[in-house]
């Protein structure tokens, strides 16, 4: 890990960008944050969070993609991929600092932008902005986890490969077939086939 303190701020400037969607935002912001945060790597298949520790920060994407995911009865299920210019973390862990049920696994090479728990409270009583941020992003935290249950209970293994592959083509190219198919709750022998079948139609 390695600070980004002397570095100079267009480094940063996927974050930045990020953070001038929330309200109240201003440049001394983006500022008076630099100092705290901090850049972290992972290869293919390394781990951000593990299943079983504490989540002790929150991470932005600047490259690459992440998937979370947990075991149901020593199978996995992905909760969602993360891609470029998003925060992931696991947020029922980072907010009780307990346990995490969720594992949070890099897809391909991917770069992060960290910030760690303790910094974020402290964040917090400086101002509105970054409640605000918090608040936000665990609410779509909170609906995305909703979608994704509705879209396994509503949709057919047919019907949901055929909503990814209309909403984000992009996302079928970049994951491999077995983390997909943890995805859509089907076996992977399954999700060929049907993968098949509309290749040919």
């Amino acid at each position: 890990m390695t600070t980004f303190a002397a570095r100079k701020s267009k480094t940063l400037e996927k974050f930045n960008q990020y953070l001038q969607q929330f309200p109240h935002y201003t440049p001394s912001i983006f500022q008076d944050v630099q100092p705290y945060l901090f850049e972290k790597t992972l290869k293919t298949g390394e781990f951000l969070l593990q299943e079983g520790r504490t989540c002790r920060n929150i991470a932005f994407i600047e490259k690459g993609l992440i998937r979370l995911y947990y075991l149901n009865d020593g199978k996995e299920t992905t909760l969602c991929f993360c891609k470029e210019n998003n925060i992931t973390t696991s947020y029922s862990s980072l907010i009780t600092q307990q346990a995490s049920e969720t594992a949070i696994q890099a897809v391909e090479p991917t770069k992060l932008i960290m910030l760690s728990y303790h910094t974020l409270q402290k964040l917090y009583g400086q101002g509105l902005f970054w409640q605000q941020v918090g608040r936000l992003e665990t609410e779509q935290e909170y609906i995305r986890v909703e979608n994704h249950h509705r879209f396994l209970r509503n949709l057919s293994a047919k019907d949901r490969y055929l909503q990814v592959l209309e909403n984000d083509p992009t996302l079928l190219q970049r994951v491999p077939l077995n983390y997909l198919a943890t995805y859509l709750q089907m076996a992977p022998e399954t999700l060929s086939r049907i993968r098949k079948k509309i290749t040919r139609t």
